[in-house]
């Protein structure tokens, strides 16, 4: 589906960041013109609307009762399955994928989480992204989104595949994300496991400057206690 123009697109954008909820004409305002917005508002507003209706619902009779883009008296509702909405998918799949990763199901949280990535096509909601709420949510999907790395690579180790394609992968998300210390904990024990010991503990180092740099702290517990196996020659045992 082609939602349309840009403005288009961040009405459709605002919407769903809500579906099934009321959003007033002034919070799309907002969405739609965060500045400068013009004197025709609302005029341009129902016509995105009117567009948007055609786009979503092709065969509806002209006149006929609005089902998917409806305007109440607080606000237009989105009406919309939630499964159809990749933002609402990701995030179930990311839980499942947790649940069964908790479970000891390590292929099959493997599966499910990648499954959860591979509905990512770009940032989170770039439509909307000088609208207060817009923003909000976005900064979360990126958060889930490393949670979402973080299990899967996890359920990678955890079931004991190839550890050197692993260490392989993570340090691409350790440079991007220095100061993310599960990042450094997963390629810490991949280099562990695969017998590369000294690039483990320097892995570790790396974390430790830049945390102190970036917010003047020590790295966490779990990570120093890894870097304590490490350095003692211990092996690693479970999963975490």
């Amino acid at each position: 589906m082609n939602p349309g123009s840009a403005r288009q697109r961040a009405v459709l954008t605002a919407l769903l960041l809500t579906p099934g909820q009321p959003v007033a004409a002034a919070q799309l305002k907002e969405a739609v013109w965060p500045r400068n917005p013009p004197n025709d508002v609302m005029a341009n507003l129902h016509s995105y609307v009117s567009n948007l209706r055609r786009i979503l619902e092709p065969g509806r009779q002209p006149r006929s009762r609005d089902t998917m883009l409806r305007r109440e008296p607080a606000g237009y509702v989105l009406v919309v399955d939630p499964e159809a909405i990749d933002a609402v998918r990701f995030e179930r799949q990311l839980y499942e994928g947790r649940r069964q990763l908790k479970s000891g199901a390590y292929r099959q949280a493997g599966l499910t989480l990648a499954g959860a990535l591979a509905l990512w096509r770009g940032p989170a909601f770039p439509e909307v992204s000088d609208y207060a709420l817009g923003a909000q949510t976005a900064s979360r999907f990126e958060e889930l989104r490393l949670l979402a790395l973080e299990t899967l690579w996890e359920a990678e180790l955890a079931e004991e595949r190839d550890f050197s394609v692993i260490a392989a992968e993570l340090p691409t998300l350790t440079m991007r994300f220095p100061t993310r210390e599960r990042f450094s904990w997963l390629l810490m024990k991949a280099l562990y496991r695969t017998g590369r010991r000294a690039e483990a503990i320097e892995a570790y180092h790396r974390t430790r400057r830049a945390l102190a740099e970036e917010y003047g702290v020590d790295p966490g517990a779990e990570l120093q206690q890894l870097f304590g196996t490490i350095l003692r020659g211990d092996p690693v045992v479970g999963r975490c």
